[in-house]
């Protein structure tokens, strides 16, 4: 049986938009079963545009990308509503100084008692404190 993890928005990203990360993350989502926060399109579609606006990549290549990363959300991932663990976010962001939108990462992992994989070192650093944590 797949491990159930949550991924984050930059390990989706990282999915549909080329980096370093993106071999492994590929391989965390072709191996498990995935769960995720419904802003990440949000924040995934800020990537893009960033990807367009400071790294002159083609406009119709991200939207494609964007749009691939919608269906692979919807299609492939249990969606949480982040409005469910806001409270909770909250307790976590104050307590171990970081942001809301990375603390309901957290908050979703231990509310689904997954492992929470992201590449962001500081989300890493703080989650590991309270649930089980990947950094690819």
């Amino acid at each position: 049986m797949p491990d159930r993890v949550v991924l984050d928005t930059s390990v989706i990203a990282s999915i549909f938009f080329k980096e370093a990360s993106s071999s492994a993350a590929e391989a965390v989502a072709r191996d498990s079963d995935l769960i995720t926060l419904d802003f990440a399109l949000v924040e995934v579609a800020n990537v893009a545009w960033k990807r367009h606006r400071f790294f002159g990549e083609d406009a119709e290549l991200v939207r494609e990308a964007l749009h691939s990363c919608r269906k692979f959300v919807e299609e492939v991932c249990e969606v949480i509503p982040a409005t469910e663990l806001l409270e909770e976010a909250l307790k976590i962001a104050v307590e171990e100084e970081i942001t809301v939108y990375d603390a309901l990462f957290v908050a979703a992992s231990e509310s689904t008692a997954s492992r929470l994989v992201t590449t962001d070192a500081k989300l890493f650093e703080a989650a590991k404190r309270r649930v089980e944590a990947e950094l690819i």
